[in-house]
């Protein structure tokens, strides 16, 4: 009778959902909704009026185990919006570590969200593999392997199997390969006096302050203003990066 005892409870305690770092494993999850955001935010005035800035934020919003978990971060260069593939009821995987929460795109990349509430629900209906199968094409681990929270094939019900395979099944056709996005970076442009004409690398870009997305590598940008002299400066900009030119123009 103790040795049972001692059993369930140890498989208690295995089975308990985990919430922090103790429990770094992927698991799978489902996604309950996707919300975006978008404020307006004020960065300075210039003659009565606002230069403003737009701020995206993502909300997501998933299901694991008896738990809903939502989580936000902000739109920017790190990370773009959430995948079209994530829909209500969609299969996922994720990472929970303290306040943050991981959520792996159908690329394999993930991801970062900051954890604002936990809400406890009903359990959640399990995930099969071959729902992780379909949200993840070519997975970068073996979701057996890695994965906690879905039914393998050997326990799935008989009324949810995928049907066999034929015995001759035909080879799938590759599909055509996405071209990768070009990297960029950004430069982000204001002078003393406002309104100075701005030109990058010999061309027109209108007036500062400004914000602009560019290829890496050399770039010359140059301020030219009625009564003030010209200022000029080489940048170098890789993938990625933000750079910030804050020019004062003398006076001639």
């Amino acid at each position: 009778m103790k040795n049972a005892a001692f059993i369930f409870l140890v498989c208690s305690l295995l089975l308990a959902p985990g919430w922090g770092s103790s429990d770094p494993a992927w698991q799978a999850g489902r996604i309950v909704d996707v919300h975006k955001d978008v404020t307006t935010k004020t960065l300075y005035w210039l003659t009565n009026t606002p230069i403003t800035e737009d701020e995206t934020t993502f909300t997501v919003s998933v299901h694991v185990k008896d738990k809903i978990l939502t989580g936000v971060y902000e739109l920017g260069r790190v990370q773009g919006a959430p995948p079209e593939e994530w829909v209500k009821d969609r299969a996922v995987n994720l990472q929970i570590e303290g306040d943050t929460l991981y959520l792996r795109a159908p690329t394999g990349n993930s991801f970062k969200l900051k954890i604002v509430r936990r809400k406890t629900a009903a359990m959640m209906r399990p995930v099969t593999a071959a729902e992780l199968a379909e949200a993840y094409a070519n997975p970068a681990e073996n979701p057996e392997e890695s994965v906690t929270g879905f039914i393998p094939p050997s326990e799935t019900p008989a009324t949810s199997r995928p049907p066999a395979a034929p015995a001759t099944a035909p080879a799938p056709v590759p599909a055509a390969a996405t071209p990768a996005p070009e990297p960029t970076g950004t430069i982000s442009v204001r002078t003393t006096p406002y309104l100075a004409d701005l030109y990058l690398d010999g061309q027109n870009m209108g007036y500062t302050p400004a914000k602009l997305s560019l290829p890496p590598g050399k770039h010359t940008v140059r301020f030219e203003k009625q009564g003030y002299k010209t200022w000029s400066k080489e940048i170098t900009l890789t993938a990625g990066s933000e750079l910030l030119v804050d020019a004062t123009l003398e006076k001639k």
